[in-house]
């Protein structure tokens, strides 16, 4: 069999390799971005004396800048939090003097808030943090960290900026987050590190082991959190019997009918029993 090389057919070979060379061209950039994307979340930050409903905190979150970070680290130790800073070093506030290891965490908590699929793991959840301090006032804001089932911490979230006085529970503040991307179903520790807003400086860390709300949460990223999952379970299911004011259920139905098929192939035995005894 001849082959012939014409010039429409030079034409369509250049164009095909041009086609698949600029779709490469293409595509090369974004796969690049979504490799190193690795793993992505949203947050809000606010204090819980002036917590927004529901709907409003909803709208917040999906305005808010996502943060897009590093593939999700599995492997390796962690660093467990230290519970008060080491560091004494001190500024001058209107309201007094304020040292780093005067800053403390009186408490945290957590709330799981979205499951998608029922499945027992969540991909919104909230942080809870009433901080106190010894003086009047000092400006603080919070990064948080998950490890996953033990693994090394992955920053997710940073808090805004907030005044805490003394030990009053109204300054109490919440990180709320939306795993977006890049988190595997499974259970993660929360760590929580506290920074000097105006400085940009570590105070404090509180972690699991001083907390155990932050232990050990059920999460998974929104794209898995989206799959449904349909698990089968026995269900009763009532048959209303007419003529009759009852019910029954499809189980006892299905007994009856395969009692019915049962006590025919009885009869059927029975008769040809009689007949063979009868010849």
């Amino acid at each position: 069999m001849s082959f012939k090389i014409t010039t429409e057919l030079v034409i369509k070979i250049t164009l095909w390799i041009l086609f698949w060379g600029l779709l490469a061209s293409l595509s090369a950039p974004l796969m690049a971005a979504t490799e190193s994307a690795g793993r992505t979340s949203k947050s809000i930050s606010f204090t819980k004396s002036g917590e927004l409903e529901r709907e409003k905190k909803d709208i917040q979150l999906e305005q808010a800048d996502a943060d897009i970070m590093g593939v999700l680290n599995q492997e390796g130790f962690r660093i467990e939090s230290t519970m008060k800073s080491t560091i004494a070093v001190a500024h001058i506030f209107d309201s007094g003097y304020v040292a780093h290891n005067d800053v403390t965490i009186y408490d945290a908590s957590t709330e799981l808030i979205s499951d998608f699929n029922g499945d027992g793991f969540y991909h919104r959840f909230s942080v809870s943090i009433d901080a106190d301090t010894v003086f009047d006032t000092s400006y603080i804001y919070a990064r948080l960290y998950l490890s996953f089932e033990g693994g090394p911490w992955n920053h997710y979230a940073t808090s805004d900026n907030y005044h805490i006085h003394g030990d009053s529970e109204l300054d109490t503040f919440v990180i709320e987050t939306e795993l977006a991307d890049g988190f595997p179903l499974g259970y993660y520790d929360v760590r929580v590190e506290i920074y000097d807003a105006d400085f940009d400086e570590w105070l404090l860390s509180y972690g699991p082991y001083d907390d155990a709300s932050l232990s050990a949460l059920p999460l998974e990223d929104s794209y898995y959190d989206d799959q449904m999952s349909v698990v089968a379970y026995p269900v009763e299911t009532q048959v209303v019997v007419a003529g009759h004011g009852g019910s029954m259920s499809w189980g006892l139905l299905l007994a009856a009918v395969i009692g019915v098929f049962r006590r025919r192939d009885l009869g059927d035995e029975k008769d040809l029993l009689l007949k063979t005894s009868g010849n």
